[in-house]
């Protein structure tokens, strides 16, 4: 199964690697879920998975498929929209703090309205910038030297959109989002920092970890806060006895022991030289071997 929206940094691609590497464990956990690429790829549901995103539209949106598929693609089901694409921008980004509280209760179905307009938006936006949960401010859009208009943000004009949602409409993404929420019938949502995914270990060692934080790189030019990957690093050396995957760009970890399998997003090819644009996944020595090539012998 696939996500109904594009998303940044997926690793829809490398689904089968890593999947070579877990097996069929007892347990899945993904705390940065995003598109949970890797958990709808899996070829069997795992007794009991996990997952996560720190962006309150990710985990709203996830939340409301498995509770309120067809309200979900009712909200929606939208043609595509210059004008309301900044409106309803806007609106989604006012609704951050009540979605915060809100989704810190397990019980709460989630907001089908903000869940639909963030998905059609999803797929509609141009590059990024879309509903970005941690934006300190909100952007003007009835001002037009300032804000999306100005800036260029406007939807997809050459084709229907980023997204399958959009190419489907109607009752076909009704009949999308019901597939997913049957697939996400028993997986837990949580909303929050990444470790909140990671304090129970049904599956003990038979427990399986995909681990994409924000690469390095990217926070260093974007932060001035200790990457958090550095920490997410830090937890998968102390649990290497556990099957854990952990993303990054070449030289971003040094995980002694740990299968290194390259792979790139521009030509798709595995075992390629070194670049700045190369990535990789650290394996740790407690997943399955690979059956495919890939891996940086150092």
């Amino acid at each position: 199964m696939k996500a109904p929206f594009h998303w940044f940094g997926a690793k829809r691609t490398v689904v089968d690697d890593v999947w070579q590497r877990f097996g069929a464990p007892r347990q899945y956990i993904e705390p940065f879920c995003g598109s949970a690429a890797i958990l709808l790829g899996a070829r069997e549901p795992a007794s009991l998975e996990v997952i996560g995103d720190l962006s309150g539209f990710v985990a709203n949106f996830w939340r409301c498929v498995k509770m309120q598929p067809a309200k979900t693609a009712e909200w929606a089901d939208y043609p595509v929209s210059h004008i309301d694409l900044g409106a309803r921008h806007r609106w989604l980004m006012e609704q951050r703090d009540r979605l915060w509280v809100e989704l810190h209760d397990p019980n709460w179905p989630g907001d089908p309205q903000v869940a639909g307009w963030w998905l059609w938006g999803q797929c509609a936006w141009i590059g990024s910038g879309w509903c970005d949960w941690f934006a300190g401010k909100i952007p003007h859009v009835t001002d037009a030297g300032r804000g999306i208009q100005a800036s260029g943000q406007i939807p997809h004009v050459g084709n229907a959109g980023m997204g399958s949602l959009l190419t489907t409409g109607g009752k076909a993404a009704w009949v999308a989002l019901h597939k997913l929420a049957t697939r996400l019938d028993r997986v837990r949502v949580i909303h929050g920092e990444w470790d909140r995914c990671l304090n129970h270990h049904y599956g003990k060692e038979q427990t399986a970890v995909f681990l994409d934080p924000p690469y390095v790189g990217f926070e260093a030019l974007y932060g001035d806060k200790r990457p958090v990957a550095l920490d997410v690093c830090e937890w998968a050396r102390e649990h290497a006895h556990l099957r854990v995957a952990l993303c990054g760009h070449i030289g971003d970890y040094d995980l002694p022991g740990w299968e290194q399998f390259l792979w790139s997003r521009d030509s798709n090819t595995y075992g390629s030289d070194k670049t700045k644009d190369a990535e990789c996944i650290w394996f740790s020595p407690a997943c399955l071997p690979p059956t495919r090539q890939g891996v940086l012998d150092l």
